[in-house]
């Protein structure tokens, strides 16, 4: 052999061992392939199944959680809608009922004002009226008190009390005195 077979067989031109077929080591080759397998597949492709499968059942919760967070805060969106009409048609409805009782005081005071302004001026009428007799029958007297004293220096003579009472009688009813009244 020459120096370039001891380095490289096959650049020699000699066979390749790897490329010829031994059947022993093919079944050895199989009987590894298959201990391999089966080891890989006890430690470790049942494990990694595992951690796989408790992902995809966490990633799963999480969206089914994901799911419920969202219908409930639709839902809670939807009583806070409800709620704030409810509370909007409750305000409207105080505001309303407010402005109603508002009118209703309103028209309560303005018909009690109106009742007052009649008593004060019915009550000034009849006060008036009161004061207007009471100087008629202030006058009255005055009147009369003056027909005596006129009537007792014309005729030099003193009538008796009836007398004088009689005569300012006849001389009111003849004077008029309807001018001094008002009704």
């Amino acid at each position: 052999m020459n120096a370039l077979e001891n380095i490289h067989p096959v650049a020699a031109g000699g066979d390749n061992p790897l490329l010829m077929a031994s059947p022993g080591l093919m079944i050895w080759t199989i009987v590894m392939f298959f201990i391999t397998l089966y080891i890989l597949k006890r430690f470790v492709f049942g494990p990694v199944a595992e951690a796989v499968e408790k992902r995809r059942a966490k990633i799963a919760q999480s969206i089914d959680d994901a799911e419920s967070s969202r219908d409930e805060a639709v839902r809670l969106l939807d009583e806070y809608k409800v709620q704030l009409a409810t509370a909007r048609s409750e305000a409207d409805a105080l505001r309303e009922a407010g402005r109603r009782e508002g009118e209703r005081q309103k028209s309560e005071i303005v018909t009690q004002a109106q009742d007052q302004r009649e008593r004060i001026v019915s009550d000034t009428k009849t006060q008036i009226d009161a004061q207007a007799q009471a100087a008629v029958a202030g006058l009255r007297d005055d009147v009369v008190g003056l027909a005596l004293t006129a009537a007792e220096k014309v005729t030099k003579a003193s009538l008796s009390d009836d007398d004088h009472r009689r005569l300012v009688e006849e001389a009111l009813a003849d004077a008029d005195l309807s001018g001094l009244r008002k009704d």
